[in-house]
């Protein structure tokens, strides 16, 4: 904890220094030759802080591993008789460990011709584990209601077409990571930022919504009848679009060798390819045979855009072409209405960022504010904000909304919760290579009764 304390006091001296480094730059008798010096200092400063960024969230996310696991000895610890019943059960075969499962998976996509055997070893149990979706439920209570043998002696004979075809039963676990890295490239997936609801199954999902905002309780007399006051309710209907990672090919080699990490690679494949798809659609997906992206959902939705004046109101000197200035994240902050304020966050591009980092206001201080605290995030106006790689960026000649702000709750990703890899054997055989292809289904809307829970900054022309 020493070592993340001293961390956090060390990026916290080197953004002081960025500040002092800012304030050189807005002095009225700065040189253009004092503000290029000091304009490179402040982007060596900003390096080392963000370097130090990276070693903090690594100490912090390794806290979190050793609590949980910590968290599991003394479960361990406080019911012994438990935890022995457990994994005898488990070297008796009664009860598949989480790595006996997804080694069985691997194995099965590593060598086709003996899935078969990998999975039936694995019991009935374990092949109940499997995450299926509603075609592979009815095959598996196909195989339930015609192979009684197999269930009496706890095996499995997977007689399912889709098995030997190439589809693949995926492991919850993988399914788990795969989400876990996605979110580096999509942080929309991270509950903490939108709201993100799974379904078992990809059937249209109405949303209701309900604006009663122009409506309050009375005062009643006794004796007295009331009035009815209906609500306003509206809908929003979410789907499922198809997303492909496309195809992955492997040579027979690798797949056969031990030493690759099989289960790495395809694992950060899908995930890069997921994540940025997805951050994409849900930015600027335009709702037409595809999802509603946050930015195109704001500007839809009938809330009225803050058009910025530009960074002279901070400095004087700023021309408002291009820039955005405090004033004018001020003016977007207070358009939403304070119900939504409350854990409201920014959204912008990295290089927005970095322009905003380099804004003092009138007197003095800097908007972005790195945390201090353990855990606490970095801020702008005491607001979080959320990288998007996909929006607009500050000074990009025609560049529409470049900041977003509100409750980004209201923003919410459906998701059907099956992965489906298929490993494609024939296709690449003369190569002697295998594919492999993930599928997801996602999608993604604004929900807003008319109250306007998120607005934008656009530029000013």
């Amino acid at each position: 904890m020493s070592r993340l304390k001293d961390l956090q006091e060390q990026r916290n001296g080197l953004a002081a220094k960025m500040t002092e480094e800012l304030k050189k730059q807005a002095a009225a008798d700065a040189t253009a030759e004092t503000r290029s010096a000091s304009q490179a200092e402040w982007n060596k400063l900003d390096a080392a802080q963000e370097q130090i960024a990276v070693e903090i969230r690594a100490i912090q996310k390794q806290d979190a591993l050793d609590a949980e696991l910590r968290s599991t000895r003394e479960m361990a610890a406080i019911d012994p008789a438990a935890a022995a019943a457990a994994a005898a059960a488990a070297n008796a075969g009664k009860l598949v460990t989480d790595e006996q499962y997804r080694a069985s998976f691997f194995a099965h996509m590593r060598d086709m011709s003996g899935s078969k055997a990998h999975l039936a070893a694995m019991g009935r149990k374990g092949i109940n584990r499997f995450r299926v979706n509603d075609e592979q439920k009815r095959w598996l209570q196909e195989y339930r209601s015609t192979d009684s043998n197999a269930q009496a002696a706890g095996t499995q004979s997977l007689s399912y077409t889709e098995l030997t075809s190439g589809g693949a039963f995926v492991p919850a676990g993988f399914v788990y990571d795969v989400d876990i890295a996605t979110k580096y490239y999509c942080p929309f997936l991270d509950n903490n930022v939108c709201r993100v609801l799974e379904t078992s199954t990809g059937n249209l999902l109405p949303y209701p919504t309900a604006n009663d905002t122009a409506e309050q309780a009375g005062i009643l007399a006794e004796n007295t009848s009331d009035t009815e006051q209906p609500i306003t309710v509206g809908v929003v209907n979410f789907g499922a679009y198809k997303f492909s990672t496309r195809i992955i090919r492997v040579s027979l080699e690798l797949l056969q060798d031990s030493a690759f990490d099989f289960e790495g690679f395809i694992k950060q494949q899908f995930a890069i390819r997921l994540g940025r798809a997805y951050e994409q659609y849900f930015t600027t997906g335009t709702g037409s045979a595809q999802p509603t992206g946050i930015a195109t959902a704001v500007l839809a939705s009938g809330a009225t855009p803050v058009v910025a004046t530009g960074s002279s109101s901070n400095d004087g000197v700023g021309t408002s072409s291009g820039t955005v200035g405090t004033n004018d994240l001020i003016a977007l902050e207070h358009s939403v209405d304070p119900t939504y304020r409350r854990g409201a966050k920014f959204i912008l591009h990295d290089k927005s960022l970095q322009k905003l980092k380099q804004l003092l206001d009138k007197y003095g201080r800097p908007l972005w504010v790195p945390g201090l605290a353990s855990n606490a995030p970095d801020t702008i106006l005491g607001y979080n904000y959320v990288i998007d790689q996909q929006l607009n960026q500050i000074g990009t000649a025609g560049a529409g909304a470049v900041v977003l702000f509100g409750d980004l709750q209201k923003f919410i990703i459906r998701k059907v919760k099956d992965l489906q890899i298929l490993r494609l054997d024939e296709r690449y055989a003369e190569y002697g290579q295998v594919g492999f292809i993930g599928f997801a289904r996602v999608d993604s809307n604004l929900v807003d009764a008319g109250t306007h829970p998120i607005n934008s900054l656009s530029q000013h022309s």
